[in-house]
């Protein structure tokens, strides 16, 4: 696209894994790049042409563990995550450092193959530690059949209830909460944005997204609609498509206001913005709180 359609800027992709890889070619070939729902905090280390529409995954992850040790009252946790998937175990660790540093206990941090569908070996695992709460920061077809097959054990903490299962922004897709074995009632998890919200800009992106697509839009079309948007403002700011010109704008971007809310850009082009944490509750996710940075 860069060489052969000359385009003036790539928006997105969607997953960290890819934009760390396209970072680095659009950033030699000097080509703006904004990606869309992409979290990992390491999508920017391409270099100054490369931003973020969405938060990153050390916020997110801090979000979860404060969430669980503080709204909660968790004292026990337990990780499961992808190995070898940056997005997985990035977040991972980012919910272990700071829930430790809250004074909470990691009983287990287990990882399973990609494609994998039996998880009988780590539930069992995890088990045995009775956690009060277990982070799945994994696809809609990897938590669908992990919860399914946790509630199976059953999965308990100390006190003989039920593990509280937390996860991240990959849990905003309907189709985790279409698929017939996940058993995700009760469940909490962040992501960007709430269809539910009442902020102006927002509501006139939800209300035409109905519109047009007789659904309600997930987080991840907030950001992608955001990352165009952070973009032809930047480039009209600007009043110029050169790409050093709308670098400097996008790295002065103040108080964006779209699907969802920018206050600005730190120094790695990472914003700084608030994240939403929904529950799942008769199979329908719900808003339950906003957090700001």
């Amino acid at each position: 696209m860069i060489l052969g359609d000359e385009v003036v800027a790539l928006i997105g992709p969607n997953r960290s894994a890819h934009a760390i890889m396209v970072g680095a070619v659009a950033q030699r070939h000097g080509v703006p790049m904004v990606t869309t729902a992409a979290t990992n905090p390491g999508v920017t280390a391409a270099g100054d042409l490369v931003f973020m529409a969405a938060f990153t995954d050390q916020f997110q992850g801090r979000v979860m563990a404060d969430f669980a040790f503080e709204m909660l009252g968790t004292t026990t946790a337990a990780v499961l995550t992808e190995r070898g998937n940056v997005y997985s175990e990035g977040i991972g660790d980012f919910f272990v450092a700071h829930f430790r540093s809250l004074g909470g206990t990691i009983v287990a941090d287990e990882s399973y193959e990609r494609g994998q569908t039996d998880f009988t070996m780590q539930l069992t695992e995890i088990a045995a530690s009775a956690p009060a709460a277990l982070f799945l920061p994994g696809s809609d077809e990897e938590v669908a059949l992990l919860t399914a097959q946790a509630r199976a054990l059953p999965l308990r903490d100390a006190d003989g209830e039920p593990t509280v299962f937390l996860g991240a922004d990959v849990w905003d897709n309907p189709a985790l909460l279409e698929h017939e074995e996940a058993a995700v009632d009760g469940s909490f998890f962040s992501t960007h944005f709430s269809p539910d919200t009442d902020e102006p800009a927002a509501r006139a992106f939800v209300d035409t997204y109905r519109t047009r697509y007789g659904i309600d839009p997930a987080g991840g079309d907030a950001v992608s609609y955001d990352a165009v948007r952070l973009f032809l403002e930047a480039a009209a700011r600007a009043g110029s498509l050169d790409a050093d010109a709308v670098r400097r704008e996008l790295l002065a971007t103040e108080r964006y206001a779209g699907a969802t809310y920018i206050s600005h850009y730190n120094e790695v082009r990472h914003p700084t913005k608030s994240a939403v944490i929904m529950t799942i509750a008769d199979g329908v996710k719900r808003f339950y709180q906003q957090v700001d940075p």
